[in-house]
């Protein structure tokens, strides 16, 4: 075989295989991605509304304590959750807390684990994220 033959074959395989590569990268997810974690506990997120002179306080969705891990920071678990909502928007996942539409996430550091604050846009979602993230405690 000619060394142009050889190139031209190489190149051939090596173009076929960028779309699978693509493809993978952004694939929608299989799972919950805070199942990639341990979630050590599960709270409801309350929120306070000003009315007037007074003061009421509403579920707003749910705070997920994830344990820290080495090299995971705040940021990154807010940039890999972000992503996840992202590539769910062309995929279901049955019982994920983040799988309702319009929520938010926040990520703060929390000691020695991440709080993971998943916020609806109403009481009756804010229900649904606190009776799906309660699954994800094993």
């Amino acid at each position: 075989m000619s060394i142009r033959k050889l190139i031209v074959a190489l190149t051939l395989s090596a173009t076929s295989l960028v779309p699978v590569v693509a493809s993978a990268e952004t694939a929608a997810p299989e799972h919950c991605i805070l199942l990639n974690h341990r979630v050590t506990s599960v709270k409801p997120y309350q929120v306070i509304e000003r009315q007037g002179r007074g003061s009421t306080q509403r579920l707003a969705g749910a705070e997920v304590f994830v344990q820290a891990e080495q090299g995971l920071t705040a940021q990154w678990l807010q940039l890999t959750v972000e992503r996840h909502l992202a590539q769910m928007q062309s995929k279901h996942i049955g019982d994920c807390a983040l799988d309702i539409d319009g929520v938010r996430v926040h990520v703060d550091s929390a000691g020695s684990s991440f709080a993971v604050k998943i916020i609806a846009k109403n009481p009756r979602q804010a229900k649904e994220v606190l009776r799906r993230a309660e699954l994800l405690q094993g």
